[in-house]
Formats: structure tokens, sequence, C-alpha cells
């Protein structure tokens, strides 16, 4: 009689029946499963035979063997092999083909890869040794990773058409998504916290939002997290000046070392904590983090791949998997130069996980400077949205926001919102340059920036009045072709109209004695060398090359 070998775990002389049914059963899924599974798994050498055999049968006709030919092919095995015990062969050979009637399939596979995982590492334990003699440190640890990844070969792996398409749900619509991390940014001192009070008082409360003041928002719970503000003198007023329901927020405010003094949560180490808390309330709607920063741990900021790594569970393990908006609040750097978005304290990493990025800045030109700039950055999931304002209206102690009944003029940037004063009158006069030199069609880019140079704009300047108007750049065909600059159409036709309309309101004046200082000066001019001469050269160049 064939004695089994000493089952110590959990994959009993059963559940190895029953996987082998499973690989019967799953007639076409055989092929994909079978390589998973090894004879020498078996406990049984009996379920080794009957998987061995399996497998050459697979090998020699690509197919799942029916219950007749798989009969067969151990009645031709038990002949060759004639000293086993051919009544256990066919008693076992009968039971799992029982098997193969019954059962969860389901259930069996994640044994099956349970199975297949344990008797891979239990071989690759026993390599170890052998390679561990060797030195063959780097061996031992790829042998390791390789069967930690067993089961998960294809996770993730999805077809498309297995995905279920939804519609995005909103904190605020449009503005901040549930299930997904917003960053609120900001130079220090503009009133972030302020609007972050702004919006838990409305969630808290069921109240509204400044686009849509007429339609009432559920109401939910708030959870912040601040190393900024203190609760006693920053935050409980600034909630009461909101009119904040205060029975729907709390403060976490951190956890307690061994000698129970309270330090800072590190959200890369203490997650549990505040996914225990949305467990246990489904009420949770908005979770506020102030700032964002101080609570990942001791992770470098600047470091992109630390940032996603930190970042990473916070959006999977707290907003998806609890549908709640995470407000996240971020001072920006004093780097003027940089466009805002790369302005955000720390790497990119942060950005790139968010899906909505806003921005709070002075109106520089509010006397009273209490008026600032709602600004969207970064809306993935949304329509192109407006700029907003609001105040902030001392009430003494604290203040509190107090929302513009209209949103901002269209064609307001709240670039220029954040660069210093003098930058952007620079970069006003180089779009006027711009304007003013390119109206009358296209113009060799060598050419605008030696006339930049000489009216004292600078390269930097340039470029940005540049990217503002969305200049076009095109090139001649052909090796060595030349590069070009152009303005927009829209821009070209209202700086020629806007000409046209002046040299109008001009006619009939009388010439003053400098207009016919200046008209003498252009008569001495190169006539081969006039503006006109050059664009219509440039736009019968432009035309030739587009044909």
């Amino acid at each position: 009689m064939i004695e089994n070998k000493t089952e110590t775990y959990d994959f009993t002389s059963d559940i190895q029946k029953r996987i082998v049914a499973w690989l019967l059963a799953e007639k076409q899924a055989l092929p994909e499963n079978i390589q998973y599974i090894r004879p020498e798994y078996f406990d049984n050498p009996i379920l080794a035979s009957l998987t061995e055999l399996l497998i050459e049968f697979l090998n020699k006709y690509s197919r799942s063997p029916s219950e007749d030919e798989l009969i067969q092919e151990v009645d031709i095995f038990l002949e060759k092999n004639d000293k086993l015990p051919r009544d256990e062969y066919l008693d076992v050979l009968l039971e799992v083909l029982e098997l193969t009637k019954n059962g969860d399939p389901s259930y069996i596979k994640d044994k099956a890869v349970e199975f297949r995982r344990h008797q891979a590492f239990k071989r690759a334990i026993l390599e170890a040794a052998k390679k561990l003699a060797k030195s063959d440190y780097i061996g031992i640890v790829n042998s390791f990773n390789e069967v930690a990844n067993i089961g998960n070969e294809n996770a993730g792996l999805r077809s498309l058409s297995d995905v279920e398409a939804k519609e995005v749900n909103w904190l605020w619509k449009n503005h901040i998504p549930l299930g997904e991390i917003t960053l609120l940014i900001g130079d220090p001192g503009v009133g972030k916290s302020y609007l972050s009070y702004f919006l838990s008082a409305q969630v808290s409360k069921g109240g509204y939002w400044p686009d849509k003041p007429n339609r009432q928002i559920k109401d939910g719970k708030v959870l912040i997290l601040s190393t900024d503000e203190d609760p006693n003198y920053a935050i409980r007023p600034r909630a009461d000046a909101a009119g904040a329901n205060t029975n729907n927020i709390s403060i976490l405010e951190g956890s307690r070392d061994e000698k129970g003094r309270i330090k800072i949560l590190n959200l890369t180490r203490d997650i549990y904590r505040l996914e225990n808390i949305l467990k246990k309330d489904e009420d949770y709607r908005l979770v506020i983090i102030d700032p964002l920063s101080d609570y990942l741990g001791r992770i470098d900021s600047h470091k992109y791949t630390d940032v996603r790594w930190a970042m990473a569970p916070i959006n999977a393990l707290l907003a998806r998997k609890y549908r709640v908006a995470i407000v996240g609040i971020m001072h920006c750097n004093k780097n003027t130069s940089l466009q805002v978005l790369y302005r955000i304290m720390g790497s990119m990493g942060f950005p790139s996980v968010a899906r909505s990025i806003w921005l709070v800045a002075k109106d520089r030109e509010d006397e009273e400077n209490q008026r600032r700039y709602f600004s969207p950055l970064k809306n993935n999931l949304a329509p192109e949205q407006d700029t907003l304002a609001f105040h902030l209206e001392n009430l003494g102690s604290v203040a509190k926001v107090v929302w513009e009944d209209k949103p901002v003029e269209k064609d307001f940037d709240i670039e220029d919102a954040l660069v210093p004063p003098e930058r952007t009158s620079e970069t006003k006069r180089a779009k006027q340059f711009l304007i003013e030199t390119l109206k009358d069609g296209a113009m060799l880019n060598t050419e605008v920036k030696r006339a930049a140079r000489n009216e004292g704009i600078s390269a930097g300047t340039l470029k940005r009045a540049k990217e503002k108007l969305n200049i076009r750049a095109f090139k001649e065909s052909g090796v060595g072709g030349k590069w070009y600059w152009e303005l927009p159409e829209f821009t070209k036709m209202t700086a020629m109209a806007k000409a046209d309309a002046e040299a109008r309101s001009q006619e009939g004046k009388p010439e003053s004695v400098e207009e016919k200082k200046t008209e003498a000066k252009d008569d001495t001019k190169d006539k081969d060398a006039s503006v006109r001469d050059k664009i219509l050269k440039v736009r019968a160049l432009r035309k030739e090359t587009e044909e």
C-alpha cells in the first residue's frame, strides 16, 4: 500500500484531490492552469502520477483528455508499471473523476494558488541552503521574490469591456471630487485655511456652494488634521465664524508615543487610524490635511518616487475606498519665475497624484487687502472652470469667507496674480511688443528676438509673453529651414482692427512738426527693407510651404 507523506499543513489529501479534479473540470483552462501545478507538489504519489499524465496528454494532443481517455491513459501507465497498486490508483482516479462534478471551482482555484505558493516557498527554502553555501545571496533574494509573486502574475489586468463606466461623484460639483485628492495651494497667509473652514462648514451643515447659491448640498461629517492651526484659538473660532455645525466636525491631533505624548501622525505608518475612523462612520465626506506635507513622515518631499509612494495609500485606502474628498493644503515656493503649477512646495509627485488643484491668491489691486482669487490649475475630471473671487471679512479676532456673486472676467490670468508687480508689467510690455511686431504677419524668430533686445526685453520675458499669446512657431520646409513666429489669427485681427481704428481717428488732423520730421526720416529708409515687403515675402514662403 502506498503511504502519503505526513500532512502538517492545511492542504489535506482531500484538498489535493480536489485540485486535480479542478484541473480536469476546467478543460478550456487546462493549458493555463497546469503550468502552475507541478507533479512533485503532491504528497500522494498517485495524484502526482495523475498530474504527470495530464501534462503528457496535453503536450501530445494540445487539449484536455476526456474521462474515457484519462482512464485509458492510467490503464496503459499501470500496465507499464505493473508493480504499482492498481486498485489504489483506480480508486483515487474514480474519486477524482467524481469530484469534477461537484465543488466550487473558484474556491478550489484559490486553494490551488495557495498550494502552489506553499510548495514553491518550501522548495525555495530548501534551495536557499545550497545557495547560501555558495554565497549566492542575489540568487536567494531572486528566488523568494519570484515565489512571492505567485498568484499575482496578471494582477490588475482587466479587459476594458469588463470595466464599468461611471459618473464622477462630487463634493463640490466640477471643483472637488469625492474619492480623489484635491490640493489647495497658495503663498503663506493668503487664506487657504480660512477657505478650508468654509468648505468644512458647508459640508457640516448641508450649506451651499458659491457657484450654486440656491442648491443645498448633502450634509456630512468632516475630519481635520492640522499642524498649522491651534484647535482652541484658531480652528474652533474660525469654524464658528464660518457657521459650521461643529457636532459634525472632528479633529485628529496625532498619535501618542510610549510616554503618552501626542506626536504628529505619519500617514505612511499610521494610515490605519484614519481608515478606522472612516470605516466606523460612513457619514464622513471631507478630510482636510493642513499642510499635507507634514503628515508624510520623513520622506524626501522633493523626490518624485518618495512622494508617489507616500500618497498612493492615501488615495487608494482612504479617498477611493471610503468615497471621501481629501483636501490637502500646500504652500507655494518663492521661485516666482516658474509657472504656478511648478511652484507647489516639494516634488511634482504631489500635483501628479491630485485630480484637482486650486490656487488661492491675493488681488494686488485691492486696497483693503481682503480680496482673494480661487482659480483652477488642474481639473482632470471636469470641464474648465471660471476663477472665483472671495473676500476675507474681518470679524475682529477671526475672519470669514464671503464670495462675490459673479466669476472673475474671462481674460483673467492667474499667473499674473503670483508674479511680482514689476515682472507683470514687463510681461505686459513684451506682449504688446509682440502684437505690434507680428500683427502684419509672420517674421523670422531671430529678427523678433533681435528687435526685443533692442527694446530692452529679456529672453525670459519674451518667452513668457510668447506663451501667453499662444504664438505659433513654424519652420521652412527643407534642410536648414528657418523658424518663424506668427500670432494666432484672432489676436492678429484684433490688433489690425485696433490699428485701423487708430488710423481713422487720426484722419483730418493737421500734421505736427514732430510728425513731419518722422515722415521725413521714414522716406530716407531703404525701401527694400520695408515691413510690407518682408511680410509679403514671408506670406508667399508660408503658402509655398503649406502647399
